[in-house]
C-alpha cells in the first residue's frame, strides 16, 4: 500500500499572537484549530491522490521491480493563485536515490496552457532481485540451487537485474562470485534451437500437413517465433514447437 502524507511545518512564534488576541477575547485554542482546518483545505488538493498515484505509476514503469512502500510529497514553498483549477498531465521524473527524489509535474491551466511545478518527495521502497548462493563458475547453466531472491535498496540495484528464475535456460559466461547479484549481462541464453541448425518445418492447409527442412535464421525457445530459411532461399516465420521442429505461420 502507497501512504501519502502532507508536510506542514509550523514556523515563528505564535506566543505573542496568541496574548494579542487573548486580549480581544479570541481563545489561542480556537486559532489553532482553525490554522490547521484551512491549512487541510488549502493544501489536500494540492496533494491529491491523483499525484501520487501518478508518480507510484512513472516509478513502476521504470522499475517494474521495486517494491513501494510509501511515498511522501514535500510540499512547494509558492503555488499559483488559481492552482485547484489546474489538471495533471504529466509526470517527469527527474531523480531518484535511497531515500527520495524529484520530479516535474506538467498541468493544464485553465486558459489551457501548459505550467510545470517541481516537486521534492520522500519513498520508502526496495528491490527484489536474484543474488547468488554460491560461487558459480563459467558455463554453467544456471539453476534453483545457485540463488536466492533478496530485497535490496536503490543504490545497490542493478537494472539488468534478475527478478525470478528465468523461462529459459541461462548459461553463465564467466565466473561468478557469490553474493553477487545476477544479471542478463552474465549470461547467455541456452536455445531449443540455435543459429543455422537444420530443423523441420510444417506447414498446415487445412487438411493437408506439409513437412520440409529449413535452415534457422535466429536462436529460438518453444513459443518463440523465428526466421527460417527454406531450400528456395525465401525467408519465412516460424513458431518453435520442439527442440528440432516449427510451425510455418
Amino acid at each position: 500500500m502507497v501512504l501519502f502524507q502532507l508536510n506542514l511545518t509550523r514556523r515563528g512564534n505564535s506566543s505573542g499572537v496568541e496574548h494579542n488576541l487573548a486580549k480581544v477575547g479570541v481563545a489561542s485554542s480556537n486559532l489553532v484549530s482553525r490554522s490547521i482546518f484551512l491549512l487541510l483545505i488549502l493544501f489536500v488538493p494540492l496533494f491529491s491522490n491523483s499525484l501520487v498515484d501518478q508518480l507510484h505509476k512513472t516509478i513502476m514503469s521504470e522499475y517494474p521491480s521495486a517494491i513501494i512502500n510509501s511515498i511522501n510529497i514535500d510540499k512547494p514553498d509558492e503555488f499559483p493563485d488559481d492552482f485547484n483549477k489546474f489538471k495533471l498531465k504529466d509526470i517527469i521524473l527527474l531523480s531518484l536515490h535511497d531515500n527520495g527524489g524529484t520530479f516535474r509535474a506538467v498541468y493544464t491551466t485553465p486558459n489551457s496552457t501548459s505550467k510545470s511545478i517541481f516537486f521534492k518527495f520522500k519513498i520508502d521502497f526496495k528491490f527484489l532481485v536474484l543474488i547468488s548462493s554460491r560461487d558459480i563458475n563459467r558455463n554453467h547453466i544456471l539453476n534453483l540451487g545457485d540463488f536466492e531472491q533478496k530485497s535490496v535498496s536503490f543504490s545497490d540495484y542493478d537494472k539488468q537485474a534478475l527478478t525470478h528464475f528465468p523461462k529459459y535456460q541461462l548459461i553463465t559466461k564467466s565466473k561468478v562470485k557469490r553474493g553477487k547479484i545476477l544479471t542478463n549481462r552474465q549470461f547467455k541464453t541456452l536455445s531449443d534451437i540455435k543459429k543455422g541448425d537444420k530443423i523441420t518445418a510444417i506447414i498446415n492447409d487445412g487438411s493437408l500437413k506439409v513437412e520440409i527442412i529449413v535452415t534457422a535464421l535466429d536462436d529460438g525457445n518453444i513459443g518463440q517465433i523465428i526466421s527460417v530459411k527454406n531450400q528456395n532461399n525465401q525467408t519465412l516465420k516460424a513458431q518453435v514447437i520442439s527442440k528440432n521442429q516449427a510451425i510455418i505461420k
